[in-house]
């Protein structure tokens, strides 16, 4: 239950987020970091050591991986802190759950600037706000379990 903690964070910030970060490409630290913290305060609120241990080490890596991304001008430092927040929390509930997110998240992404350069409405010198793609593919999987139980 006290991983649902930062999953409610995200689902209060969601909206902004998307917002802010289409309106001005940036995600404000007062979103992301909070979202990080609450999440791992939940986790260690479980007592399950190695799992919280597992999920921090990846959304450790994470976060060095997507900085050396970001020193190169790939993505932003605040794409980097949100995904650091979300994976923490898909990595307590499954380590596949972060890769499956990312592939969602990429790969819509991926198609929207395909649009985008189809409808001339891109180049390759446009960029695109990260977050709201990274939170599609977060929800995307985190709420994969309860549509299969609704479903069957």
């Amino acid at each position: 239950m006290f991983p649902l903690i930062g999953v409610a964070f995200f689902a209060i910030a969601t909206i902004p987020l998307v917002i802010i970060d289409f309106r001005e490409r940036r995600l404000p630290n007062k979103l992301t970091i909070p979202g990080y913290l609450l999440s791992l305060i939940g986790l260690l609120l479980t007592f399950e050591w190695q799992r919280v241990l597992l999920s921090v080490g990846i959304s450790a890596a994470l976060f060095g991986v997507g900085t050396l991304i970001s020193l190169r001008g790939w993505i932003g430092m605040g794409d980097v802190k949100l995904f650091t927040g979300l994976s923490l929390l898909l990595a307590w509930f499954d380590p596949k759950l972060v890769w499956q997110a990312t592939l969602w998240s990429f790969g819509i992404a991926a198609g929207v600037v395909l649009v985008g350069f189809l409808v001339k409405k891109m180049t390759a010198r446009s960029t695109i706000a990260l977050g709201p793609y990274l939170l599609v593919g977060f929800w995307v999987v985190v709420t994969q379990p309860a549509w299969s139980s609704i479903a069957h």
